[in-house]
């Protein structure tokens, strides 16, 4: 297991390489092989495609980063996410603007759609939230990830998650008093 994860970190490794020369989309496996003098046999042995492989870099990654703090408060974990999205933007705010199957962004709302449910399941008081509140509030915050991450000067990721925090308890605070 642990060679499989060190060949995995080379492939990684000479993706994140590639990406700072060329879009995404121009690279290939072959590339991606040749770039650390692995074959392409090895590359399918680990991966189905280059898009498995940065969904294996984040999953990887960040994953790995949460162990050493778990656990965590909602809000402590997205300021985590956040923060590593932010310290690794040069590789995020390219491969979150690939879209279509099996790309970064579907991965990603897949990965945080748990973490929002959970959430509103707590700010609503246990009331179960429609899964269309679920998708809209997943599909907003993943489009406001890719557009902080892409601005010339982001602000700081504390800043970021103190903004959606703030917002997100107000409205749930109006929504209480409409009641």
């Amino acid at each position: 297991m642990a060679a499989s994860n060190t060949t995995k970190k080379v492939f990684a490794d000479s993706l994140r390489e590639l990406m700072q020369e060329e879009p995404f989309e121009k690279i290939t496996v072959s590339q991606i092989c040749e770039n650390r003098e692995l074959s392409r046999k090895s590359f399918y042995y680990h991966f189905l495609d280059k898009y498995e492989l940065v969904t294996w870099i984040f999953d990887n990654d960040f994953v790995m980063l949460v162990k050493k703090k778990h656990p965590l408060t909602t809000w402590e974990f997205l300021d985590m996410l956040c923060g590593y999205l932010y310290e690794n933007r040069d590789f995020y705010r390219k491969v979150l603007q690939i879209q279509g199957q099996n790309s970064f962004s579907e991965h990603f709302e897949e990965f945080l759609v748990p973490l929002i449910r959970n959430r509103l399941g707590v700010l609503f008081g246990g009331e179960e939230v429609p899964e269309i509140g679920i998708d809209f509030l997943t599909d907003g915050f993943v489009s406001s990830i890719r557009r902080w991450l892409v601005a010339s000067k982001p602000i700081p990721p504390e800043e970021f998650v103190a903004t959606l925090r703030n917002l997100v308890e107000k409205t749930v605070a109006n929504y209480k008093e409409e009641d």
